[in-house]
């Protein structure tokens, strides 16, 4: 089973997408599995690593953390049938895999190729989510509430976003927007 949950930034998003994932743990779950994305630069992105982790605590649940910026399926071989993942997030996933390399200064991502090939290798990795017998909940953000894009990075980036939310949500069962802390179904589940 495959759940996507969007939303702005600090829309609660990550909070309900990690209730929904011990939800899905009690119901027919094994094991409880965090996948994080993200990759520390600075001190705001390490407060919020840190937040995180203390919301994962208080919930009493038993996670088992994994920091994987890229390549999300070389974890596979770790998960088994009834194991419950949350993947955190999407958006900081497709950045770190478009713009890879940037530190020494790789722009892959203006080749047109390049861009194809991690558009396919990203829809393939969330069809094999979807199609595991794994109960997954992937998080991402809508960055096209940021208005237009002026840069041509920027605007590659949330086209891309935006053609893999769509495929996201055809193969999920459900589609939750959360804005203000409140979970609105798109697809299944409950809808508000």
């Amino acid at each position: 089973m495959l759940v996507f949950v969007t939303g702005g930034v600090r829309s609660g998003k990550s909070d309900f997408a990690e209730r929904r994932a011990i939800s899905l743990l009690k119901e027919n779950g094994s094991n409880l599995h965090y996948i994080a994305t993200n990759q520390v630069y600075d001190k705001e992105m390490q407060e919020r690593v840190k937040r995180h982790q203390q919301t994962r605590e208080k919930s009493g649940a038993n996670w088992i953390v994994w920091e994987q910026p890229r390549k999300i399926d070389e974890l596979f071989s770790h998960f088994k049938k009834d194991d419950v993942l949350l993947l955190d997030c999407v958006t900081t996933l497709v950045s770190n895999e478009l713009f890879s390399g940037w530190e020494t200064n790789s722009e892959k991502w203006k080749n047109v190729v390049f861009q194809f090939e991690i558009e396919q290798n990203l829809k393939c990795l969330f069809s094999q989510l979807a199609g595991a017998p794994w109960h997954v909940v992937i998080v991402s953000n809508e960055v096209s509430y940021d208005g237009f894009a002026s840069d041509e990075g920027t605007k590659v980036y949330k086209r891309l976003l935006g053609r893999l939310h769509q495929h996201i949500v055809l193969l999920a069962k459900e589609a939750i927007m959360v804005e203000c802390g409140l979970p609105c179904w798109k697809k299944g589940g409950i809808r508000t």
